[in-house]
């Protein structure tokens, strides 16, 4: 994959966990930007296309917690290593699972040292 700017995948999470679309943010191309938009507005298909794109072989699962409307969408290395990566979103699991994407990418870009 190409070089990861955490700042930039830091801004985005920031605002898709605000809720609000990334606007002027940088746009990398490793990140599908038209899958990333649909996934925001609640496409499952282009959560799952995204998630094959940038983690491909990652686990991962997606649920509602207890009937509330708060999706989770949890992201496990290939291995099973270590704790998941998880991302919450109130009434739209697809962004709840671009959460926990945008979350693993940083997450691998800070442990690979890029």
């Amino acid at each position: 994959m190409t070089h990861l700017n955490t700042a930039a995948l830091q801004a985005l999470l920031e605002r898709v966990e605000a809720g609000d679309w990334w606007g002027d943010l940088p746009r990398p191309a490793y990140l599908h930007t038209d899958l990333c938009w649909k996934a925001f507005n609640g496409s499952l298909d282009a959560a799952k296309a995204l998630h094959d794109a940038v983690l491909p072989g990652w686990h991962w699962s997606l649920y509602d917690d207890n009937g509330i409307g708060i999706y989770e969408a949890q992201i496990e290395v290939h291995d099973w290593q270590g704790e998941p990566i998880s991302g919450a979103s109130k009434c739209n699991p697809a962004r709840a699972w671009l959460i926990a994407i945008l979350r693993a990418l940083i997450a691998t870009a800070d442990t690979e040292g890029r």
